[in-house]
């Protein structure tokens, strides 16, 4: 059976993430990730081309080798680990992975608030402090997107978590409820 990138992403980050924190190093790790993710980023094609067929596999571990030194003996030898058993493509995944568990273990709270314009600094400040006090965390970074479509109010998007204030979506349930036969 084979595994979705998802998954993959997932087991891979925790293992890494995992050795990471018995090593005293998740912090490093963490900032030697954020750097390899810029590679890929730079490079979107990266992680096919050390997976699939394009090239052979002399022409791959050159590449690799060229990537490797770049990083910790830790990062280095998970770079091995991922390329030996052909799961480049699914580097972006792991890393991404790693980063909710890193914000997770140290209390960072990743969010988004949808509005219909631009939040002031003060109202972005609110919102972040409003979450940490409801729910869990130490810290919030929040980012404002605007979509006038939602028409007013705001849509917070964070930990797996929806809170859903808009107008758009209040004027939608009046609707249905009208729509509803009388009783």
């Amino acid at each position: 059976m084979k595994l979705d990138n998802f998954t993959v992403g997932k087991r891979y980050a925790k293992a890494l993430f995992e050795y990471a924190t018995e090593q005293h190093i998740s912090d490093d790790i963490y900032t030697e990730l954020l750097a390899l993710r810029q590679v890929f980023t730079d490079n979107p094609d990266l992680g096919n081309i050390l997976t699939d067929s394009r090239l052979d596999l002399n022409e791959k571990r050159a590449i690799l080798a060229v990537l490797k030194p770049n990083f910790s003996q830790t990062l280095q030898d998970f770079l091995q680990l991922v390329f030996d058993y052909r799961r480049m493509y699914d580097l972006q995944f792991i890393i991404d992975e790693y980063e909710v568990l890193y914000d997770k273990a140290n209390g960072r709270v990743e969010m988004t608030a949808t509005t219909a314009v631009p939040m002031t600094d003060e109202q972005i400040e609110s919102i972040g402090a409003a979450y940490l006090k409801r729910f869990s965390g130490k810290t919030a970074t929040v980012t404002n997107v605007v979509k006038p479509s939602i028409i007013g109010g705001v849509v917070i998007d964070a930990q797996d978590r929806r809170i859903d204030g808009s107008v758009k979506t209040k004027l939608n349930q009046v609707r249905e409820l009208l729509a509803q036969p009388l009783k």
